[in-house]
């Protein structure tokens, strides 16, 4: 990593030149290369509008869970123990965990099936840390905290409506552009 102050060559990943000792860690940091890139950066989670965060105890059952998520329209529970975020039951946890049981859904408790201990963001992160928090885990929902608290949700097909968005916005930037420049004097 060559030091703009100096032209210096160190080892990359330094954080000081050997040389001159001027800082370097910003520049392996990734720069936005477009307008996608860069909204993905440095636009929060926020800016998606994130879902209510939809909860039950964890004593709860599954069939009350499944209602409530039908209720809802949405494709997974926060599970809440003493007033703490202790798992989350999702369509998938459904399917594999207790679909097909032996036991009736009434019976099997949110505890025994839940995804416990999720991954958790602020509202303030960036869309960017969540769509890797969600492509490193594979997961599809990301429950959002603030102080300990939950205050929402946000999933895959959000993050996918917002890019949606942002495409076709730049596209309509971009036509109306070349409609502009194509005009006749």
């Amino acid at each position: 990593m060559l030091c703009p102050a100096c032209r210096h060559d160190n080892l990359p990943g330094a954080d000081r030149c050997e040389t001159c000792m001027a800082p370097l860690m910003k520049l392996d940091v990734p720069q936005p290369k477009s307008g996608l890139q860069e909204r993905l950066m440095e636009d929060s989670i926020s800016v998606l509008q994130p879902a209510e965060a939809i909860s039950l105890p964890a004593g709860s059952s599954v069939a009350e869970a499944v209602a409530k998520m039908k209720q809802h329209h949405v494709g997974c529970i926060l599970v809440m123990e003493d007033g703490q975020l202790a798992g989350i039951f999702s369509e998938r946890d459904f399917l594999l965990k207790a679909a097909g049981s032996d036991r009736a859904l009434e019976e099997i408790q949110l505890s025994e099936v839940m995804t416990p201990r999720p991954i958790t963001l602020s509202p303030e992160h960036s869309i960017r840390f969540a769509l890797h928090e969600m492509a490193v885990g594979g997961f599809r929902h990301i429950p959002l905290l603030r102080n300990r608290e939950p205050v929402g949700i946000i999933s895959a097909r959000d993050v996918i409506g917002y890019l949606c968005h942002q495409i076709q916005h730049a596209e309509h930037a971009a036509s109306a552009s070349a409609n502009t420049h194509s005009q006749p004097i």
